[in-house]
């Protein structure tokens, strides 16, 4: 009996010694990353992380990351037929930096010879001065990850999208870039089994890069009938950028507006296009303007204002009006 019950002792001491051991761990990982010994930091690094492998290798731990950003634009950044086509089959210098991206870190990056089927891809943002960044300070094999405040910092996607950054830092807005299109939720930031228990739940951003949508409330369209003229406005209220916008794409709002008589015949029409490229997209709280001379007696005006993203040929319909004189 006394074996017994030394052996039970003794089962009970070790389990208790690995739950303390455990607990301990999972300290050091998710609370006092910066107590873990540099040496130790090296023993759970994979070589295989420091010679930048594809995506795929970074799904064998993150896998819902990975998911959501195969999801994205930024995964066929490179191969997209719409990049391909603008980029005059990829020939256009200008495109390459930020299309292939060898690290982003706040300034504009320069193109990388390896894996540019990869597009805008796990190491381009994460792997920075020979080590992998994110926006928390852990420890988990096959890599330590180093905390980096720009993570959660506009000036970060600023790198790339250098002409929407301006404007968005123009409009003293706080909320940031990552707040519109990577919306955070609670989450593991590994999926792999072991590893998920090691890490308490963060925050994790979308990294689908949520391409926002113009909904009806983001624009407010105000008309006014002035003997012969009519006076339309657009302004855009919600939207802490000009919309639409973009550095090298050509998204595209199309205002359309039909003129018709009392017995419901067209007589006349405009058409604006809105757009980064031609200088005409609306800047955010401000009204612009439109003033159309009218020929016609007119009793009412149809106003429809569709949205075509870069990358698409398809119009979505944005707002429709009607307004009767």
């Amino acid at each position: 009996m006394k074996r017994t019950s030394r052996i039970l002792d003794l089962i009970i001491g070790l389990g208790l010694l690995c739950v303390a051991g455990f607990a301990m761990l999972y300290f050091l990982i998710n609370e006092r990353f910066e107590w873990i010994p540099k040496q130790v930091l090296d023993l759970a690094r994979d070589p295989e992380i420091l010679k930048r492998p594809a995506a795929k290798k970074c799904s064998e731990c993150h896998k819902a990351i990975y998911e959501d950003w195969k999801d994205s634009r930024h995964s066929i950044s490179w191969t997209s037929k719409n990049f391909i086509e603008a980029s005059e089959n990829r020939t256009k210098e200008k495109c390459l930096p930020c299309h292939i991206p060898k690290s982003v870190q706040g300034e504009k990056p320069s193109p990388r010879l390896e894996l540019r089927d990869e597009g805008i891809y796990c190491v381009s943002c994460h792997f920075i001065d020979n080590k992998m960044q994110g926006p928390y300070d852990l420890l988990a094999p096959p890599h330590p990850t180093f905390r980096n405040p720009d993570y959660v910092r506009s000036n970060f996607c600023g790198s790339c999208h250098q002409k929407t950054y301006k404007e968005w830092k123009a409009t003293d807005v706080e909320d940031t870039c990552q707040d519109c299109h990577m919306p955070r939720k609670k989450g593991r930031l590994t999926q792999k089994a072991g590893f998920n228990l090691l890490h308490k739940k963060r925050w994790v951003g979308d990294h689908r890069f949520l391409h926002g949508e113009i909904k009806k409330k983001d624009v407010v369209i105000e008309s006014e009938w002035e003997e012969n003229f009519f006076l339309i406005s657009l302004k855009n209220q919600t939207i802490p950028h000009s919309v639409p916008t973009a550095d090298n794409g050509d998204p595209r709002l199309y205002l359309y507006i039909k003129f018709f008589n009392e017995a419901g015949e067209e007589v006349d029409n405009a058409k604006e296009i809105i757009a980064p490229q031609q200088e005409t997209a609306l800047p955010y709280n401000k009204k612009i303007q439109y003033r159309y001379r009218l020929f016609d007696k007119i009793f009412k005006a149809k106003i429809e204002l569709k949205y075509q993203p870069a990358w698409s040929k398809e119009k979505t319909i944005v707002r429709v009006k009607t307004v009767h004189r």
